[in-house]
C-alpha cells in the first residue's frame, strides 16, 4: 500500500510540474530537452513504431549511459531505468521496444541525481518515466 502512495504521488508531482511549465510557457519558448511529447513523436514517426525506435532517433542521448556521482561503479554498470505509469518495467531500456508510440503521451528523462532522488537506489543510472494516454479521457465514440 505505501509503494502504492508512493508511485500515485510521484505520479501527481510530475503531472503538476509538466502543467506548471506548460501553463508558464509561451509558444516562443525553448523546448524542454528532458521531455519528448506526443506531438513531437507523431510528428517524426509513424504510429506503428516502437517507442525505442522514437527516442532514438529525437532524443539519443536518453538512451546513453550516464555514471553517477553516487556510484563507484562504471557506467556500463548502471542501467537507465524505464517507469511507465509508475511502474519501472524489467528489462530496462529493451521494454521500449514494446511499446507503440500511438499509446505515449510524454516521456520525461530524469538525470541520474534526480532519479536517485525520486526512485532510490535502483535508478543510479537515470531514469526514463513514460506516460501512457488514458484510453478514457478522449473516447473515441464506441
Amino acid at each position: 500500500m505505501r509503494s502504492l502512495t508512493r508511485t500515485a504521488f510521484l505520479a501527481l508531482v510530475i503531472g503538476f510540474a509538466a502543467c506548471g511549465k506548460a501553463a508558464g510557457t509561451s509558444s516562443h519558448s525553448a523546448p524542454d530537452h528532458d521531455v519528448l511529447t506526443r506531438q513531437e513523436i507523431m510528428a517524426s514517426t509513424s504510429s506503428t513504431g516502437d517507442l525505442f525506435q522514437a527516442i532514438q532517433s529525437l532524443r539519443p542521448n536518453f538512451l546513453l549511459p550516464h555514471p553517477s556521482a553516487h556510484s563507484t561503479m562504471s557506467a556500463a554498470a548502471l542501467p537507465l531505468a524505464v517507469y511507465i505509469s509508475g511502474v519501472r518495467q524489467s528489462g530496462g531500456v529493451e521494454a521500449l521496444k514494446s511499446i507503440n508510440v500511438g499509446k505515449v503521451e510524454a516521456v520525461r528523462y530524469l538525470d541520474p541525481t534526480a532519479a536517485q532522488n525520486l526512485f532510490g537506489f535502483r535508478a543510479t543510472g537515470g531514469a526514463l518515466v513514460i506516460t501512457l494516454d488514458d484510453p478514457t479521457k478522449n473516447p473515441d465514440g464506441d
